[in-house]
């Protein structure tokens, strides 16, 4: 490892770093391990046949150099240890891109029998003698009813997936159509279709071939779900619940169809549900006298335990007819409290997106019960980037831990130990309440971050912020009262 000198008295070692002989220039240098090299060319890499990589760093100054040796390291590391430990979806990448080196085109490979004889060589120079002195039985195996694959038993993941390509008994499976689509979806979706693609595998108890799935185990996965089969305690979920389900796995096989040019039907389209939407229970909304006594209720606590984050949220909720995610998810910069009227800022955020992204877009105005939420919220958070930091962070909203601990808390007060509302009520609330002192439709949905319909409605800027102030002014006074 290179010593470099500073100064007089301060030098620096540096791993992977190279300065050529008569060259004030440094170089990364690093050498390719012995195993990776069949892999680097199975993959098509630029460092195929090599034994190191070499990369000018463009800097004599060893300070300079570091941080960019730093990335480069971790960059090789990681991508070695896919090459390495692939995933199905860069196994199978990467099978492709070998096919394609080898001249083998992965849609069509029987069009070159040349490079295929080539690409069969190669496999076979990679296999055990005792797999070779039986290699022509293996290949006239019927692949569509037995279950070994003794050859790929013996190459790599890569090799095996390339092979079964040109033997043309690559199925694409479940989990093949789980990793495609999580990597194109928002973390939202992606949970989404985890949740699904999990249970489908635990009825058919094994990771299926798509093209094997018929409509008959799509209803009868539907029917599993309905019975609570999918759940060790038994416990049902509504139609409503298993028709997101679907329409999570609809989308995923249907990209995969396409993307993947599979010559099969989406067999989980169009499914009927027994019974769809008959379970699903209305939503009641906060009556006044329940706004009344849930400002109570928080006033108690905050007499008795002071303010914090769950007591500021759900306040904030109730003053402005916001969803969860869109008042836990804040920024601590999305509050203006100095202005007139005082307004929170709705926009997207790396860890927080928002529904119906146009109309969501917005600024909520401040009453003074909210203002008084907020300042608390400042104070709790202590300078933190997020005006809620025990549920948001860099990479998330963590709106469920926010709601459970809401819920359960506002059915433990007295006067709410049977009633059928939960923290999105309190946005229902808001409507009723606009409604209760005549709001104009329009004004309402730029308030909620409803889409109003009409030509007309894309045309301007919306309302006055301070025109949206006066009427939620109005909407409240009678909870104030």
């Amino acid at each position: 490892m290179p010593l470099f000198s500073l100064s007089p008295i301060v030098s620096l070692k540096l791993k992977h770093i190279w300065k050529k002989p008569n060259s004030s220039l440094l170089y990364y240098r690093r050498r390719i391990p012995e195993d990776l090299k069949p892999l680097l060319e199975a993959a098509g890499s630029e460092w195929a046949g090599k034994s190191q990589i070499v990369i000018s760093l463009q800097t004599s100054d060893p300070k300079t150099a570091a941080p960019k040796i730093v990335k480069l390291t971790a960059q090789h590391d990681k991508e070695w240890e896919e090459l390495r430990n692939p995933s199905k979806v860069g196994t199978l990448a990467q099978a492709e891109t070998l096919l394609r080196n080898r001249g083998i085109d992965p849609a069509a490979p029987n069009e070159d029998e040349q490079a295929l004889s080539h690409f069969f060589d190669i496999v076979e120079d990679s296999l055990p003698r005792r797999v070779k002195d039986n290699l022509q039985e293996a290949y006239e195996q019927d692949y569509a009813t037995s279950p070994k694959r003794d050859i790929d038993l013996h190459l790599s993941p890569v090799v095996a997936t390339a092979l079964q390509i040109v033997q043309g008994r690559r199925e694409f499976t479940l989990s093949d159509c789980l990793d495609q689509y999580v990597t194109s979806r928002s973390e939202k979706a992606a949970k989404t279709a985890k949740i699904a693609f999990g249970y489908l595998r635990d009825f058919f108890k094994e990771d299926r071939g798509l093209a094997s799935i018929r409509r008959q185990d799509v209803n009868d996965f539907v029917k599993w779900l309905l019975a609570g089969e999918h759940n060790k305690d038994g416990k049902t979920i509504t139609t409503t619940t298993v028709a997101r389900y679907l329409n999570s796995i609809i989308a995923a096989v249907g990209r995969a169809i396409k993307e993947n040019e599979l010559d099969i039907k989406n067999q989980f389209s169009s499914v009927e549900i027994p019974n769809a939407g008959k379970d699903a229970q209305e939503r009641l909304p906060f009556e006044l006298s329940q706004l009344k006594t849930l400002h109570r209720v928080v006033d108690e606590w905050v007499s008795a335990k002071g303010w914090d984050q769950p007591r500021c949220i759900i306040t904030v909720l109730a003053e402005t007819g916001c969803r969860l995610a869109e008042v836990t998810g804040l920024a601590s910069a999305d509050v203006h409290l100095d202005t007139e009227p005082p307004y929170i800022d709705l926009m997207e955020h790396p860890w927080r997106s928002l529904k119906n992204d146009k109309a969501s877009v917005r600024k909520v105005p401040l009453t003074p019960r909210a203002i008084e939420a907020i300042k608390a919220a400042q104070g709790l958070s202590k300078g933190s980037k997020f005006l809620f930091p025990r549920y948001t962070t860099v990479d998330k909203c963590n709106i469920n831990t926010v709601s459970a601990t809401l819920i359960k808390w506002l059915r433990s007060r007295n006067g709410f130990e049977n009633a059928k509302v939960d923290n999105h009520s309190l946005r229902h609330s808001m409507k009723d309440r606009l409604r209760a002192v005549q709001c104009p439709d329009s004004i309402q949905d730029q308030i909620l971050g409803h889409t109003t319909r009409g030509v007309g409605a894309g045309y301007g800027q919306g309302y006055p912020l301070a025109v949206l102030a006066e009427w939620v002014k109005k909407a409240m006074a009678a909870v104030w009262a």
